[in-house]
This record gives C-alpha cells, structure tokens and sequence, in this order.
C-alpha cells in the first residue's frame, strides 16, 4: 500500500506522484502572502479614512494632519528660500508686532496696537522670539503649518461627522491641500490662516454636537466651539458675524432636540459667553489705551479712515452697488478657490439643499458661509477695498479675504462626490473629478501666479524692487554697524523691518511712541541712522501713512550738517551721522 506521508519534493513533483499512484489528495494550499507590517498600516490607515464616527473619535484624522503638514513643509520651503512670504507689506507687519511685544525700545502689551485683532500676533510671539526665524519669515511659516493641519482635518471631522464616506472626505480635504493661494497664505504672517482654523475648530465642534447621540453639556459647548469662536473674534471680524450666526444656530438645533426654551437659551448662552466676553475684551483695551472703545472702527489708523483717500479719488467703485459687489467679489474667488472647486461647490449646494434642506447636518455646513456674506457686506458698504483683474479699477488688491470661503466650498464639493457615490455611476464620474483635480493643480502648478493672492505678492515684489525699498533694506541689514535707527515703518511702503532684520530694540519709530517724537526734534542725539521714503504724498498726511521722518528732516536746514546720504534710490534715502 503506498504512504500517504507527503514527501519531501517540490509541489509539482508531489501532485504527479499523487496523481501516478491512483489517489485523489487534494493539492496542497499556496504559501501564505506575507504583507510587511508597513503594508499592514498603510491598509489600515487608508481603511481609517472611511471609518464612522465614533464619540470624540474621528479614525484617519491624523492621516490627513500628516499629509497636510507634509504638503505644507513643501510649501514653506518654496515661499521662504524665494522670500516670497514677506511680499505682502502686512505680513512684515505683523511679524513685527509679534516681536515688538518683547523686542523694543517700548515693550509691553500695548503694542499690539489697534490696527489688527491681537490673537493672530499673539500666537506668533513663541516663533519670533528667534531673530532669524523673524527675519526670513519662517517664523510664520511653522504657525502656517499648524494652522493648515486644522484647516485640513476641520474639512475632514466635518465631511466625516455629517456622514461622508472615503472618498467624499478625501476630495474635501485635497481641495484644500492642493489650492496653491491657501498653501502661500499659509506660510505668510496675514490673519487669514489663524481666522480660518479657529472657525474650522468651532463648525467641526458643533458638527459634532448636532450629530451626536449622547447630550452634550454646556460645558462641553463652550469648550469645543465657543473656545475656537472666541479665537475667531480676536482673529478677524468675520469672527463677529459667526458668534451671531452660531448662537442662532444653537438655538435653533437646541429646540429641535428638546423642546424647551430652557436649554435653548443655556446653550446658545454655553456658545456665546466666551466669544462675547473676548469681544468685550477688545472693546475695553480700545478704551483703555485709545479712550475710544471704537477706535479700531474709527480710528486714526482704522481700515475707514486709512481708505478715506480711495473712496474720495471714486475707486471703489462697488460701494452700495450690489451687481458690481457680487461680481468683483465671485471672481476674487473663482481667482483663489479654482473653477472646479466652485463648480464642485456651487453643485454641492444644490445636491445639500435638496436632499437635507434644513436639516441639523445641512445647517452646520450652511452655516460655513457666512464668511461669504459677511465679506459682500463689508465690500458692499464700502467698509472693506478689493480689486481683480476684472473689477474697477483692474489691479490685484486684498484677494486673501475670500479664503475663508475656500473650506466651505471643500465641504460642499465633498457633500456632491459623496452623492454621486450613491449612484451606479459613480466609478467614472469620480475619476473624472480626480482628473480634473489633477488638471486644475498641474495648471496652476505651471503658473503659480494664476492665483490671484499670487498674483498680488509678485506684484508687490515688483514693486519693491522698482521703488527701491528692496536695495534700500538690504543696504541697511548689510551696512548696519550699531547705533540707533530712526525710520517710520507705519509710512505706506515702509514696512521692511523683519527684512531689514535688525532687532527692533535698535529702532525709533511709531511704536515708540513719544521717544519717536523725541528721536524726530533732534536726530543727531538719538540716531546714527535715518531712513526714509522720499515719495511725497501730502494727501496721505491725514490717514497716516506718510513718512513724518522724512516730513520733518526735509524742514529743518541743519539736518544735512549732521548727517550724509550713504543711500539714495528710487523712493528711499539712508542717511547716516557724520561723526559716527
């Protein structure tokens, strides 16, 4: 009788002999697929990103943080070693104010000034406490990458707690990632990125409070999204118009769940007190420091007055006239969002108003849009100024301020990818959306200068060069020997500290208050340095923009004694002491 033991031959070899000797065994089993444990967890994440809810948990958020922070470090790398993210006078603005709370010959809390709300300058201080992290920049770009983590996994925590799946979510998230205008304002000092993470952190609390299955307390309330409102508030004034919408909402989704005007007023109380008490706040240090809690509003340097000048020349052209708003304002978004992301958008809003109309889930994402009105308001009653290649007049001004429509467009988008899934077509109409994905961001990434916020910093760096306050910075950082500086930065083109990159200890300027004034009656015993822009705009004397150094020195006859000219270009003059 034969064995039955299976020999010690190849497996071809042992399938012959079974079948030669007239028994029916079966074949043996191929050798097991050995997956590595990297493929393992590479199955696992990507199972993570269409994972339901669970609690406070939402699998495959750290997935997107690190894809997103990976994109970023790119981004940063590009926009720094070019210099590009400090094209924008504003950012060098802010940089400098983060450090002037420490770095000045007048330290102290007040100089937050009144110009911008303090948080975005308040949360930048820790990266500028290093001179050359505040110099080039880069500063801004770490804060910049911490914000586009939020913004990213605040799309996604969304698209995941309304009921999106995989792929939904995955679209959302790359309309974010891969837009180059938020990727560049993410690596600059503007607002816009710490505004945008502090309302994505407050929708995607009270995504997770509407959809929640256990009731939540007040506590947590205040917590989860009345603590990023709160942050929104101190961010931008977009800020206001959401703890107004906010409360509204809670309110509303408060008597859909219990009926009860009790816990409709303790919870819409829960959302606001933290924002209000921040608005508050702010009111109280205009105050305080100004005596006018408004100042801020109407101030000497409020966005009003300094625009004063503009609406008086008739360029804005927009102000009270809702065709040309709606118009200037949807193409500066077209401009940064992409024409796919708002037709992904605009097909979305649709898709949600028909199938969730008014529902819990449909007014968290709803309510995403107030950034959008609240921005053609603003443009409307001629509070806020922006131009594009198609508005009157044509030029590239403030297109950043439709960014924060940007993440809601995303959400929208992923609502009508996760629409399309439920259909039989779904297959290619999604590779065709991923195509066009692919299109968009090759088209841009063959011209980052299509969007429009790129298009305005390399107007600005143009600009520079031509007007010679790029040479007139870096003859100051490469010539600087000590000594004090006395310059006025708040002079409009002037605004060149972080570029210049002395520490601004060094420096008599506006933020000094009084010992600039002092540094100004008698230069040659407080500066061994003078810079100034020549460019004469006696219009601008009344809003604050002109350089009251040069309008002093240029009056007083005993000034060119003291000091010589070591730099005349274009707008700009250095002067340095002659006894030094």
């Amino acid at each position: 009788m034969p064995s039955l033991t299976r020999p010690e031959t190849p497996a071809e070899e042992w399938s012959d002999t079974a079948a030669n000797s007239g028994l029916l065994l079966p074949k043996p089993e191929a050798p097991p697929v050995i997956h590595s444990a990297f493929t393992d967890w590479l199955i696992a994440r990507w199972v993570s990103l269409g994972a339901p809810t669970a609690g406070r948990r939402v699998p495959g958020t750290m997935v997107i943080a690190f894809v997103a922070l990976a994109v970023g470090i790119v981004a940063v790398i590009i926009t720094t070693s070019s210099g590009l993210n400090i094209a924008y006078a504003d950012a060098q603005s802010h940089l400098t104010i983060s450090r002037r709370l420490f770095d000045s010959k007048a330290p102290g809390f007040t100089q937050l000034g009144t110009v911008w709300l303090p948080v975005p300058s308040l949360v930048l201080v820790p990266f500028v406490t290093n001179l050359w992290l505040w110099h080039t920049g880069l500063a801004a770009g770490l804060l910049g990458l911490i914000c586009l983590m939020g913004t990213a996994t605040g799309v996604y925590r969304i698209a995941a707690r309304i009921g999106l799946g995989r792929s939904a979510r995955i679209i959302g998230v790359l309309l974010i990632i891969a837009n180059p205008s938020i990727l560049y304002m993410y690596t600059t000092a503007l607002t816009e990125p710490v505004l945008i993470v502090c309302m994505m952190g407050c929708f995607a609390g009270l995504a997770h409070w509407v959809t929640s299955k256990r009731n939540l307390q007040a506590g947590e309330m205040m917590v989860f999204c009345g603590l990023p409102a709160a942050g929104a508030t101190l961010s931008r004034y977009e800020g206001w118009v959401l703890v107004f919408a906010g409360t509204l909402l809670v309110a509303w989704v408060s008597w859909r769940k219990k009926r009860a005007w009790r816990y409709c007023v303790k919870m819409g109380l829960a959302f606001a007190a933290l924002p209000g008490v921040a608005i508050a706040w702010w009111l109280t240090y205009n105050f305080t420091v100004y005596g006018n809690p408004l100042e801020f509003a109407n101030g000497q340097y409020s966005a009003s007055n300094l625009q004063k000048a503009t609406a008086d020349a008739g360029l804005l052209a927009y102000t009270h006239n809702a065709g040309l708003t709606l118009w200037t304002y949807d193409w500066s978004v077209l401009e940064t969002a992409g024409l796919l992301t708002v037709v992904l958008g605009i097909a979305g809003a649709v898709v949600l108003a028909y199938t969730r109309g008014l529902s819990n889930e449909a007014l968290v994402v709803w309510i995403m849009g107030v950034a959008y009105a609240f921005s053609l308001l603003s443009l409307f009653l001629g509070q806020t100024h922006m131009n594009n290649d198609h508005s009157l007049p044509q030029n590239w001004w403030n297109s950043r301020y439709t960014l924060a429509v940007i993440p809601w467009l995303a959400v929208l988008a992923a609502v009508l990818v996760d629409s399309i899934r439920k259909s039989r077509v779904w297959m290619p109409v999604l590779a065709l959306v991923a195509l066009a994905l692919v299109v968009q961001t090759a088209w841009w990434a063959a011209d980052p200068a299509r969007s429009s916020v790129i298009a305005e910093a390399d107007g600005y760096v143009q600009l520079k060069a031509a007007s010679g306050a790029t040479a007139a910075a870096a003859y100051l950082r490469d010539n600087y020997d000590g000594g004090d500086v006395l310059m006025d930065e708040s002079a409009a083109g002037s605004a060149l500290l972080p570029e210049i990159g002395i520490p601004l200890v060094d420096y008599y300027n506006r933020s000094t208050g009084d010992l600039f004034y002092q540094a100004i009656a008698n230069p040659a015993t407080h500066a061994k340095w003078v810079f100034v822009s020549t460019a004469d705009a006696p219009e601008l004397s009344q809003t604050g923009v002109a350089d009251l150094v040069y309008d002093a020195v240029k009056k007083d006859p005993s000034f060119t004694t003291m000091y010589r000219v070591v730099f005349d270009q274009g707008d700009y003059r250095i002067y340095e002491r002659i006894d030094s």
